[in-house]
């Protein structure tokens, strides 16, 4: 019986500490994924707006016609190096506007394949999150907008497991846009609006993931030990109360306990053997009669043998 609750404390002790080990897990999993995801974030903004900053200051003195074929050949080459970028930040769009929504020059051939002359406004440079531009004051870098361009991830399951604790790696298309003005005067002349990806949130989460299963690996060990820990302690805690009494002193074997098991050498005995702590059988009970009973004596020697052979049963003792 005491072993049996030896082992219900070591199971009891093992799973309460690999559940701790298994949350402690997933909150750093989460705590720290949190913090990388802000801080790629933050990063990928930052070096949007340097990259828009340099690209505003730079076309203040080519938005001349005969100049504009130079932009759409620098937002073209812009957009394809960042294609590759290792980080993840992509330039999908490059597009300078006016206030009409005509586009003067981007890195979409669709939208300057007219000559200018014969360009129409284009609805979605017309839209709130392109005209917030036209209030920007020079220098002054816009706030970027999620375009809300959702993104499924049907051939990853991960990444629909993960983004429901990131909500924007589904949308991960960004805007951010400048205002251009003129040169020498401080007219605002054109808008110049960029479209990007702020991060390769898939490498990202690859990577976080097999951080977790790491941590989550040694912490389960470390569990495994303290277990282990917990049931010799409880173990010995037992023993030890189990074999003194409160004052100290220690408890011999009680001579009424029972073994499990007896061997008997049945050549000497006639069978299994009861054990018993006194040897004397209990006397039978008396019944009352009519006449005197009579007196049987028995010989010395069969008393003696009476006392030292207990009854015999069985040979295994149930308890």
């Amino acid at each position: 019986m005491q072993i049996f609750k030896h082992i219900l404390f070591f199971i009891l002790a093992l799973l309460v500490c690999e559940g701790i080990a298994a949350g402690a897990s997933a909150w750093s999993f989460l705590e720290s994924s949190l913090a990388s995801f802000e801080q790629i974030k933050n990063l990928s903004d930052q070096r949007a707006r340097d990259t828009i900053g340099a690209i505003s200051k730079s076309s203040e003195g080519k938005l001349s016609k005969d100049r504009l074929e130079d932009l759409n050949f620098a937002f073209t080459r812009l957009v394809k190096v960042t294609s590759g970028d290792k980080e993840g930040f992509i330039i999908s769009e490059i597009s300078l506007t006016n206030d009409s929504g005509i586009v003067l020059a981007s890195s979409n051939e669709d939208y300057v394949a007219d000559p200018r002359a014969k360009r129409k406004p284009e609805p979605k440079f017309l839209s709130p999150s392109y005209t917030a531009a036209h209030h920007l004051r020079k220098w002054q870098i816009g706030t970027p907008i999620l375009l809300g361009d959702k993104n499924t991830f049907q051939n990853d399951k991960l990444m629909q497991i993960v983004s429901p604790y990131f909500p924007e790696i589904s949308e991960p298309s960004v805007l951010l846009s400048m205002a251009v003005y003129h040169p020498e005067k401080l007219e605002r002349v054109a808008s110049l609006h960029m479209k990007y990806e702020r991060g390769n949130f898939a490498h990202f989460v690859k990577i976080q993931t097999e951080l977790f299963w790491w941590t989550l690996q040694n912490n389960a060990i470390i569990a495994l030990i303290c277990a282990l820990i917990l049931g010799f302690a409880h173990l010995l805690i037992k023993s030890v109360r189990t074999s003194f009494t409160q004052d100290g002193r220690y408890i011999a074997e009680h001579p009424s306990a029972p073994p499990l098991w007896e061997k008997v050498d049945f050549a000497q005995t006639q069978g299994p053997i009861r054990w018993r702590e006194n040897v004397s059988s209990p006397s039978p009970p008396s019944y009352q009669s009519q006449g005197p009973a009579p007196v049987v004596a028995a010989p010395p020697t069969a008393q003696a043998v009476n006392r030292e052979k207990a009854e015999i049963i069985d040979a295994i003792y149930l308890g």
